[in-house]
């Protein structure tokens, strides 16, 4: 019997997004939010005023590493940090860049994967962390 499978809605995406926007304007930091189905296909774009214009598509790189990859580009970032050097080549293993760096989520829904949320230009790494994980906390679905 085939299993049922679950996507993200343009409205769940949006709503996502709008707790990302909200958690970055609260803590008065520019940066760029991406959201992308469970593929790493992009479905939502923001680039908040004063955002550096790299920042756009970072985002849209580390949440599809998170995607790809079913975990929080942070733990990438750590295993890189930690002395594996090869995991800095696998630019192949997703659909968009690769982007090891922290501040991407997989979005998970009754424990399956339907995408990824990933804020990048907040000029603090650990801002990034924060933005992503108040949008998550905050998310209503």
């Amino acid at each position: 019997m085939p299993k049922a499978t679950f996507k993200i809605t343009y409205s769940d995406a949006k709503s996502l997004m709008n707790e990302a926007v909200k958690s970055a304007k609260h803590h008065h930091v520019p940066g760029a939010i991406a959201i992308v189905d469970e593929g790493g296909n992009l479905l939502l774009l923001e680039s908040l005023d004063n955002t550096m214009s790299s920042a756009s598509k970072i985002a849209i790189g580390k949440a599809a590493t998170a995607a790809a990859f079913k975990r929080p580009t942070k733990a990438i970032e750590d295993v890189v940090l930690e002395g594996r050097t090869p995991m800095l080549v696998l630019d192949s293993a997703t659909s968009e860049s690769y982007i090891p760096l922290k501040g991407g989520y997989p979005i998970w829904y009754k424990d399956e994967l339907v995408g990824a949320i990933a804020v990048a230009g907040t000029m603090d790494a650990e801002m990034d962390e924060v933005v992503v994980l108040e949008a998550l906390e905050n998310k209503n679905w």
